[in-house]
């Protein structure tokens, strides 16, 4: 940052000249190199920044951040250096030190399950793969991050955590330009704009770069990972648009140079999202904008920056509300679209639309001042390779200023995404029908105004805690209320990092927890997404939850009391909190099963007991089998009553009715006591009943009464106890009696009892 008692302009000429001299401005890569790789020697591909790939040969037992130049290979011809790292180290044996730290120093809720996950983890990230389970990888972080193993290999190992997915953006940019219809030079212009973007750096072209956040907004890829990407992107932009706009000050020629240092000094308080006095100045620089020869997207950019200053003495507040109120964000990233809407690409003119006004080509070359210096790359780009930083590989960078240009700079890629045109999104494999741009914008939009604009340093209690579970689960965890939201944890083990706090168990926890359920909101998979909508949505039971809003706190003493995970895969759908006092119990729904209490039942066996249940109730409405009931019943009438013997009525017609079924007559023959009859006249009010037959626990009350008095059964219609004595459907049917009432009210039993009907009717294996 500039020093107030400073010329802005003196002090941005003088970084720039000594920048000018300094090894920073070769073009450098950085480069995880997989473990057999680094030991053995081999192949590795990097995308450079003119867009080719280069395969390089990296020599056998390579050391951490050894370097390598290859010749006349970077852009106009000049050499490039590489940096290589890596988890291979002959001397330390990091492998050994972490799997130690997991199996022995680390203290988990599930031992077996989550050290497999992280040794797991570790070995894909060691052999520089993409990891999909990004919560195992999040539990990894953590436990490494807060154990006592040296700093040297914590910071080897978050570096190989990040680059597993950095893996996963590119090879999402690598398919998507495989599979669709572009030409080579923009299939290599978008490769070459990643590669800035990936070293946290000014890009070469703007439109480009849209094409690339709208390939990554598009993507199946984690919400977290594509938020990371987006924080990246943002950042590039806004130093690209820094770029222009301080050259454009600076070289002025209708500029004295006091009011050149004035213009700068205003526009860096407009950028940074500070209050402005000097209104006059302002109007000024606001003019020489508008009418300046430079890219749409820079004059869009300090447009949205500019008016947050219109709206807000505070740029920081605004953002405090926006993560507060969802739809405040909506509202900023539309605002933006109107802003922004005449530059977005057309139709067949994917890349070249606008022409100079939306590239920035040879302009970023032939720049020169404040914007292009050590200390402005530091401020805006965190971790800039050109500053001598590690670009994306360093991990999430939070910019310490520059707040207003790269949550404006945010909020135009957002709107941008959204309106480009349908035969652009086309030719990426965007499926607009789907909404995807609109999901994926709206968890951007959140990610970029609490994580790019420093929410989360500058806010405390609840509304830092808002803000944090904002930045990675999106808009409609604000609208949604749920304050522990499961993806919101990922924001803890980054905290972690940045303040290097010692191990807390509860967060641990539940990080921990967080890979024993999903943490997106569309959860792949029909029944997945029937049970997310119905226990949460549909059906109202108290204290239920559905993912990714379960909370964790709820879900890590479930599996440390109750909740029994079959195996390393297995994840939480939803869950019904059923706990009172010291009594810990619930419901949990998760992929293949129901689990209460150490109890479960699988999704295909409640399909098939649902399906003889309708068999039964075809039964139940056969003329013939309410006929032997009623007979039945009406016997029971008549031997309950003590003198029916003495009433001529009740005579003829038992012996009527014994008479058309002579197995009753056994009934009378049999001298069954009255503690008997009781008990059958208890099961035909449920047999004879529609209401009572659709409940569990009450039809269970029959089958346990002709398990228990097996000389009773024979006074029944025998096709029902056929059907009702079908040992898989007996056992189903005492695991629904069970599991319906773990809930006490009965309202919500019988919600229950019509979900599992419906689950049951839904289900069929993917």
């Amino acid at each position: 940052m500039l020093k107030q008692n400073s010329s802005p302009l003196m002090s941005a000429k003088g970084d720039s000249e000594r920048l000018g001299n300094s090894n920073t401005l070769l073009e450098t890569y950085h480069m995880f190199i997989p473990y057999q790789t680094a030991r053995y020697g081999g192949k590795q591909i990097v995308t450079l920044r003119s867009g080719d790939d280069l395969s390089v040969n990296i020599p056998a037992k390579i050391k951490d951040g050894q370097a390598m130049t290859i010749k006349g290979r970077g852009l106009e011809g000049k050499d490039i250096t590489l940096v290589l790292h890596t988890l291979y180290d002959k001397s330390i044996g990091i492998k050994e030190k972490i799997y130690q730290e997991i199996e022995k120093n680390t203290k988990f809720i599930r031992p077996e399950s989550s050290q497999e996950k992280c040794k797991l983890v570790y070995e894909q990230i060691e052999d520089g793969e993409y990891v999909s389970d990004l919560s195992a990888l999040y539990l990894l972080d953590y436990a490494i991050a807060s154990s006592k193993l040296d700093s040297k290999i914590q910071e080897r190992y978050q570096l190989a955590s990040t680059n597993s997915r950095l893996v996963g953006i590119q090879k999402t940019i690598d398919s998507t330009l495989e599979n669709f219809t572009l030409s080579p030079e923009e299939k290599k212009l978008i490769r070459a704009t990643f590669a800035y973007v990936r070293a946290d750096e000014p890009v070469p072209d703007f439109n480009a770069l849209t094409v690339l956040d709208a390939i990554v907004a598009g993507s199946n890829l984690p919400s977290e990972i594509k938020g990371t990407y987006q924080l990246a992107s943002a950042t590039s932009r806004a130093l690209t648009v820094d770029l222009i706009l301080v050259n454009e000050i600076s070289q002025s020629p209708k500029l004295t140079e006091e009011q050149k240092a004035n213009y700068l000094s205003i526009y860096q308080q407009v950028r940074d999202g500070k209050t402005v006095e000097d209104t006059e100045t302002l109007k000024a620089l606001n003019s020489l904008i508008a009418q300046a020869d430079i890219p749409d997207n820079a004059k869009a950019v300090y447009a949205i920056a500019k008016q947050s200053l219109d709206n807000q003495e505070d740029f920081k507040q605004t953002v405090q509300v926006l993560v507060q109120e969802g739809e405040k964000v909506k509202n900023q990233v539309q605002n933006a679209g109107k802003i922004g809407g005449a530059i977005v690409p057309v139709s067949a003119n994917l890349l070249s639309a606008g022409g100079a006004s939306a590239g920035t080509g040879t302009l970023i070359s032939t720049l020169s001042g404040g914007a292009a210096t050590n200390a402005t790359l530091a401020v805006l780009g965190g971790g800039s390779v050109a500053a001598g930083g590690l670009g994306m590989l360093g991990g999430l960078a939070v910019a310490t200023g520059g707040s207003a240009l790269i949550g404006a700079a945010g909020m135009l890629s957002i709107a941008l995404v959204s309106k480009m045109d349908g035969e652009d999104q086309k030719n990426l494999g965007i499926a607009i029908g789907t909404g995807t741009i609109t999901g994926a914008t709206s968890v951007l939009a959140a990610w970029t105004a609490a994580s790019a604009l420093g929410v989360a340093g500058t806010l405390s209690g609840a509304a830092a805690t808002t803000a944090t579970i904002a930045a990675l689960g999106g808009i409609t965890v604000i609208t949604g209320g749920a304050a522990a939201v499961a993806s919101g944890t990922a924001f803890l083990v980054w905290s972690f990092l940045k303040n290097a706090k010692k191990r807390d168990q509860s967060v641990l926890s539940e990080v921990e927890t967080r890979t024993y359920t999903y943490t997106e909101e569309e959860i792949p998979g029909d029944i997945k997404q029937f049970l997310q909508n119905q226990v949460q949505g549909k059906y109202s039971f108290t204290n239920a939850f559905s993912a990714p809003n379960i909370p964790l706190d709820k879900l890590s003493k479930a599996l440390e009391k109750w909740l029994s995970i079959n195996n390393d895969k297995e994840k939480v759908i939803a869950l019904i909190d059923t706990s009172a006092g010291f009594y810990q119990g619930g419901i949990a729904f998760a992929d293949d099963r129901i689990i209460w209490n150490n109890n479960s039942i699988n999704y295909q066996d409640l399909a098939t007991f649902v399906k003889t249940e309708k068999q039964l109730g075809v039964l139940f409405a056969d003329k013939q089998q309410q006929e032997e009931l009623s007979q039945l019943s009406q016997v029971i009438e008549i031997l309950s009553d003590d003198n029916y013997k003495s009433n001529l009525r009740q005579i003829q017609k038992l012996v009527k009715i014994t008479d058309a079924q002579p197995k009753l007559g056994d009934l009378v023959s049999d001298r069954i006591n009255k503690g008997q009859l009781s008990k059958l006249k208890d099961a035909l009010v449920v047999l004879t009943n529609n209401q009572s037959i659709q409940k569990f626990p009450q039809l269970k009350n029959v089958v346990e009464l002709w398990s228990n008095n097996p000389d009773l059964v024979r006074f029944f219609p025998e096709k029902l106890v056929s059907q009702l004595s079908d040992e898989q459907f007996k056992q189903d049917l005492f695991k629904m009696a069970d599991l319906v009432k773990m809930l006490t009210n009965e309202s919500e039993q019988d919600s229950l009892t019509k979900l599992l009907r419906e689950l049951g009717q839904q289900y069929s294996p993917d």
